[in-house]
């Protein structure tokens, strides 16, 4: 079930992954044509070995035997490799120092061989390569010098790379394409939960969630819309509150009053029309309107509905604790022009007649309605 979910938001968001992927990959083959250098690399490789003519029969066994020991190896390896043997080079090919400074040296000793690999890596093949030959002629006259029973030569000259190491733009395009659909893939989930926390941010302030009628801002501000939209409209604006447990309401578990206030929203919808708004107007108040409706009309409706919410019903299965809402309903309706503050300055007057008396409903200016 989470796979299909995944599947339906990569679905919707495509084109966000189609986006990402061939940026990525633009980015990637403009970058390795443009912007990178090409690097090259020049190898050569050298092999270590006694030397025959300055060594007696039983001192060339020894000398082999030492050769196992790959101590020799990696000491020519570490002449091979240094900055002495490196500059001395330079100085024999009388050029200035820095323009070698792009290139990087690296030498390797071969497991199970007496072979050495040196590698100069920079900009220019052909450098490269001299560089490369030179620091290993330049580093066998300096070893014949010290050491006379070991020989080291050339096994390979270094030749002229043809092709550059690096950049790589079909290896890099490939990998900037993987990341780009990976890149894409996650913002596409992200644009999704960012779109749901969204939504269910502006359904929090839309939505009351113990009663799952509209807050009371929201409740407003459509009364408010309705009443710039049409001005001369008739509509009435009622306050519904439960007075029947008022008293004991704060102690109830949060799921009693879950239960208490949506089924009054029920209710409500259920028995008005279904332009009729329905919202909470506070913890124990509910507010009705109900557009191109007078009073008189609204009393009429609003009768059934108290009937309906005054009977008593049960909070448990067990109709152990059952409760009765009492409602009392304050109204007031549009008739000269009031504002939406007029209108509910006149239904909580109403409201408050119906709470101080015996009428359960009552409409603001107009003989009681019980």
């Amino acid at each position: 079930m989470e796979l299909r979910f995944y599947f339906r938001i990569l679905q919707r968001s495509w084109w966000i992954i189609a986006i990402s992927a061939l940026l990525a990959l633009n980015l990637s083959l403009i970058n390795s044509y443009y912007f990178v250098t090409p690097m090259y690399e020049a190898v050569a490789r050298f092999i270590v070995s006694p030397n025959v003519q300055s060594t007696e029969s039983r001192d060339l066994i020894n000398s082999l035997e030492a050769l196992d020991k790959r101590s020799i190896i990696s000491t020519y390896a570490e002449i091979l490799n240094s900055r002495d043997v490196i500059n001395g080079t330079i100085q024999l090919l009388a050029a200035d120092p820095k323009k070698f400074s792009a290139y990087d040296t690296s030498v390797t000793v071969l497991p199970d061989a007496n072979i050495i690999r040196f590698s100069v890596k920079g900009p220019d093949p052909e450098v490269a390569a001299m560089l490369a030959n030179g620091i290993g002629q330049y580093a066998i006259d300096f070893v014949r010098k010290l050491y006379v029973i070991y020989d080291i030569d050339f096994l390979d000259k270094a030749v002229v790379p043809e092709e550059p190491y690096q950049p790589q733009p079909l290896q890099n395009a490939g990998l900037a394409l993987i990341v780009g659909l990976g890149l894409g893939v996650g913002i596409a989930i992200f644009r999704d939960q960012l779109s749901s926390s969204l939504g269910s941010l502006g359904q929090r302030k839309m939505i009351d969630s113990e009663s799952l009628a509209y807050t009371k801002t929201y409740f407003e501000r459509l009364v408010r819309q309705e009443i710039a939209n049409q001005p001369n409209d008739v509509r009435t604006i009622g306050i519904i509150y439960l007075n029947g447990i008022q008293e004991f309401y704060d102690s109830l578990p949060q799921a009693y009053k879950n239960m208490i206030m949506q089924k009054v929203t029920s209710t409500l919808k259920y028995q008005l029309r279904g332009n009729d708004i329905v919202g909470r107007w506070s913890q124990l108040k509910f507010s009705v309107l109900l557009p191109t409706t007078d009073g008189h009309s609204a009393m009429q409706r609003m009768s059934r509905i108290q009937e309906i919410l005054a009977q008593r019903f049960s909070l448990d299965t067990d109709g152990e604790f059952d409760i009765e809402l009492d409602p009392r309903i304050g109204f007031a309706d549009h008739q000269g022009g009031e504002s939406f503050q007029v209108l509910v300055n006149q239904a909580e007057q109403a409201l408050e007649i119906s709470m101080q008396s015996d009428v359960k409903i009552n409409l603001y200016k107009v003989r009681p309605f019980g």
